[in-house]
């Protein structure tokens, strides 16, 4: 067998050097040993984000054209989906939107909800986010001018503002986990 030897530098990361045996006449045919890398801390990561990032059938991003609504402005479909999850997430509930807000969501429900009209019914009053009362999770509802209130869902819009966006299914067990 060959002998192994690590060289170390304090500027270069560790590399193996194998040492040949004694040399022989019939030896000087073959070629010399070379230095055989080790790869550095993080090489293997890098490469396979690098596959990762190379263009795939699967993963290639889709070009979308900006929807605006109201005040704001969505390049893609995550964009949208990212800004009104944030918002179902993080605003108090039952508690009215603000004027940008609601310009954005009105916009939203208006333009691209498939039952608009029956969801806005006698109009418009504000929009708040409250615990669904038969689903235990939070949603948007738009309270209506008569007092009436009636929950909507902003996927169902992304999916008209954005024809062909396909959203992520999430698994049976629920995705990430959490117990939530």
């Amino acid at each position: 067998g060959r002998a192994y030897a690590r060289v170390h530098s304090s500027r270069a990361p560790f590399r193996v050097f194998r040492q040949s045996p004694p040399r022989t006449m019939a030896d000087d045919e073959t070629k010399p040993e070379e230095e055989v890398p080790v790869a550095e801390v993080g090489e293997k990561r890098k490469a396979e984000e690098a596959v990762d990032a190379a263009p795939d059938a699967k993963k290639e991003k889709k070009e979308w054209v900006p929807v605006t609504l109201g005040p704001k402005e969505f390049a893609s479909p995550e964009d949208m989906i990212k800004y009104f999850s944030w918002i179902l997430n993080n605003m108090t509930v039952n508690q009215d939107m603000n004027e940008y807000e609601f310009a954005v969501v009105e916009q939203c429900l208006k333009r691209a909800h498939p039952d608009a009209t029956k969801k806005i019914g006698c109009g418009v009053k504000t929009f708040q986010i409250r615990n669904h009362p038969e689903h235990d999770t939070r949603c948007y509802m738009v309270l209506r001018s008569d007092g009436s209130a009636e929950d909507f869902s902003y996927r169902k819009c992304v999916e008209t503002l954005f024809p062909g966006f396909k959203p992520q299914v999430r698994s049976a067990s629920g995705g990430r986990g959490g117990g939530r």
